[in-house]
């Protein structure tokens, strides 16, 4: 059984349950029509096992209860491992470019809830050297951070993102590949839902604005406008308490290098999954229709003609 990383109550599962207005009966009305409309779409894979109600559940929580979202999620989850295969294909944790960026880049989801029922993802470069950073094999570590939590439940009902730029150099700017990072911004956020409260950057290093300025560009004008920097950690603490922050930060977790490595594990873990489910995509010569996504996914297909409608019931 993979390590129990982030602390899960009963009581945090309510909060959620009462927050989208959702009921056990509603969930399972819900979760059968998934099935069903899944079932339908020529396109998209057959999804079997015996955790797969939990795992729409966990699905629907994270399209906050609504069954029209959570169907267009569902198309581009396993849409974007065919439109990005850069992000969401050759996830094996053992592989040298994975196995490196733990080395260098620290991605952690912090142990604790916030008081309000968030959970606080985290980013830190680990060495002020960009020669070993692989920003695109950064976004594929969380998109497996993303199943992992599917996996094993979500107890939230939003997540606070903590940039930690005490290491960044402009050498870490440039490795970013632009089009892997906009399609990634437009699909994969569709593809596992996350509603984000607030985007945090503690330790702001002199260029700041230009390392904002980058990912901005793909941002919507709302999570744009999420963006707080903070001059000093004590400016962080009045709106993420120091229970739930790692030491580096002034917090009382353990530190970044060291939940980062307890990632580590947690995602070697699920390397049998990671492995087996590489297969489970979109067809998209069997789709019908137009897709609903498809403005976001052109640059992945060259014209508009590619994608047709989802069927929808």
């Amino acid at each position: 059984m993979p390590m129990k990383l982030l602390e899960q109550s009963s009581e945090s599962r309510t909060r959620v349950y009462r927050e989208y207005g959702m009921t056990s009966r509603g969930v399972s009305q819900d979760i059968t029509a998934l099935k069903e409309w899944l079932a339908k779409q020529p396109h998209l894979p057959i999804i079997r096992g015996e955790h797969v109600d939990q795992w729409l559940e966990n699905y629907l929580i994270s399209s906050k209860n609504s069954l029209q979202r959570a169907k267009e999620g569902l198309d581009c989850y396993f849409s974007v491992r065919t439109i990005i295969p850069e992000v969401f294909t050759l996830r094996d944790p053992l592989l040298p470019a994975v196995q490196k960026s733990f080395e260098v880049m620290g991605v952690i989801i912090l142990p604790k809830l916030t008081p309000e029922g968030r959970r606080v993802i985290m980013f830190s470069h680990l060495t002020p050297s960009a020669d070993e950073f692989d920003a695109t094999v950064m976004l594929k570590r969380i998109s497996m951070m993303m199943d992992v939590m599917l996996q094993e439940g979500v107890d939230y009902t939003g997540m606070d993102v903590l940039v930690d730029t005490k290491n960044v150099v402009f050498g870490h700017l440039a490795r970013y590949n632009a089009s892997i990072l906009s399609r990634t911004f437009k699909l994969g956020w569709k593809g596992y839902p996350l509603r984000v409260n607030k985007i945090h950057v503690v330790n702001p290093w002199p260029m700041v604005e230009t390392g904002i300025a980058l990912f901005t560009s793909f941002m919507t004008n709302k999570l744009k406008s999420r963006i707080v920097v903070h001059r000093s950690v004590k400016d962080l603490h009045r709106l993420i308490p120091k229970n739930v922050l790692p030491a580096d930060v002034g917090g009382e977790e353990p530190s970044i290098a060291e939940l980062n490595n307890k990632w580590k594990q947690k995602i070697e873990e699920y390397r049998e999954w990671f492995i087996s489910n590489e297969k489970i995509k979109s067809d998209e010569a069997k789709r019908v229709g137009k897709c609903s996504f498809e403005s976001a996914a052109e640059s992945a297909f060259g014209n508009s003609g590619s994608f047709r409608k989802i069927e929808v019931d």
